[in-house]
C-alpha cells in the first residue's frame, strides 16, 4: 500500500470537496448535480481531492454516478444498515480536534486517535453500503485523492488508485468520524476521518489554473485558514464556495435531528438552489460560458 502527499504536477483545474457530515455530502451532491445541468461537470476536473463527505461525492463523480439519484434517501433500498452507536466521549474529542485552530490541535487529534483505536473496527457490513452509494468498488482512474488520518500516529495519508485500497474502503475510512463510525483497518492499521487533519486538505491539490474549493464548513473557519493551507500551492484563480445562511439553517436542523438522514433531501435541494450562485462565480472567474 502506498500513499501520496499530493501531485505537484500543474493541472488546468482541480476540485477540492471538504468534510461536512451527512448533510454536507447531500448539499455537495445537489450542487454538483445542478452544475452538471448547467454544463459544469465537476467530475471532469483533472484532480479531485475528497475528504470525508467530500470523498463520497468525489468518488461518485469519478465513477460517473447519477448524482440526481442522491436526491432522496442515500441508503441502499431494502438493505439492513448497521446501527450508529454514538460514543459521546469520543465524538466530543474528535469535534474538539476538528474545530480547534490553536497549537493544541495536534494533541487533541492524537487523543481522538487513541480513543478511536480502542473501538471495534468496521466490518464488511459497514463498507458495502458505501460501495452502493458511490457506484462501485474500483477506482476508475487516477484523478481522485481520498484523505484519511492514520490513527496510530495521527498523521495524514492520501490514497489514490495506486495505493492498493479498494475505493469503497478508502471512502468509508475517510468519513469514519470517531464517535459516529468505526475506524477502518487496512493492512493492520486503523484509519479515521481525514477532516481531523483539515476540513478541506486543500493543500493536497496540485498547482492549477483554477482551484475550486467547495467547503461545507466554510462558515466555521475564517478564509485565512484556507489561504494559509494553500501558501505553497500555485493557483491562478481560487474559488471558495460554502453554504449560505439558508443552507446553514438546514445544517443546524440536521445537527439536532434524531436521524440526520431525514434532512438529506432538504440539504440536497439546498445545493441545487445554491448552484446558481456558484455558476455566477465561475462565470465571473472566466471558467463558465454565459448561458444563452
Amino acid at each position: 500500500m502506498e500513499s501520496c502527499g499530493g501531485d505537484r504536477v500543474a493541472v488546468r483545474w482541480a476540485v477540492v470537496l471538504g468534510g461536512g457530515g451527512v448533510v454536507g455530502a447531500a448539499w455537495m451532491a445537489g450542487l454538483a448535480a445542478e452544475l452538471g445541468r448547467r454544463g459544469v461537470e465537476l467530475g471532469s476536473a483533472d484532480v479531485i481531492v475528497g475528504t470525508s463527505a467530500g470523498a463520497i461525492v468525489g468518488a461518485a463523480l469519478v465513477v460517473g454516478r447519477d448524482l440526481d439519484s442522491f436526491a432522496e434517501d442515500p441508503r441502499p433500498p431494502g438493505g439492513a444498515q448497521p446501527p450508529v452507536a454514538v460514543d459521546v466521549e469520543l465524538l466530543t474529542a474528535a469535534a474538539a480536534a476538528l474545530f480547534d485552530r490553536t497549537a493544541e490541535r495536534d494533541g487533541l487529534r492524537r487523543k481522538a486517535c487513541e480513543l478511536a483505536m480502542a473501538k471495534e473496527p468496521a466490518q464488511p457490513v459497514h463498507i458495502a453500503p458505501m460501495e452502493w452509494l458511490v457506484g462501485g468498488g474500483e477506482w476508475p482512474d487516477d484523478r481522485l485523492r481520498v484523505v484519511v488520518v492514520d490513527a496510530a500516529g495521527g498523521e495524514r495519508q492520501v490514497w489514490h488508485r495506486g495505493s492498493g485500497v479498494p475505493l469503497a474502503t478508502a471512502v468509508t475510512a475517510s468519513r469514519s468520524f470517531p464517535g459516529l463510525f468505526p475506524p477502518v483497518v487496512v493492512a493492520d492499521r486503523y484509519y479515521i476521518d481525514g477532516a481531523l487533519w483539515s476540513p478541506t486538505n486543500a493543500d493536497v491539490a496540485p498547482d492549477s489554473d483554477l482551484l475550486l474549493v467547495i467547503d461545507p464548513l466554510a462558515h466555521r473557519f475564517p478564509a485565512e485558514y484556507l489561504q494559509s493551507e494553500l501558501a505553497t500551492t500555485k493557483v491562478t484563480t481560487l474559488v471558495r464556495f460554502g453554504p449560505d445562511a439558508a443552507t446553514i439553517d438546514v445544517f443546524d436542523a440536521a445537527a439536532t435531528a434524531p436521524d440526520p438522514i431525514t434532512v438529506w433531501p432538504t440539504a440536497f435541494q439546498a445545493g441545487v438552489r445554491q448552484a446558481d450562485d456558484l455558476a455566477k462565480q465561475l462565470l465571473d472567474a472566466g471558467w463558465l460560458a454565459p448561458q444563452h
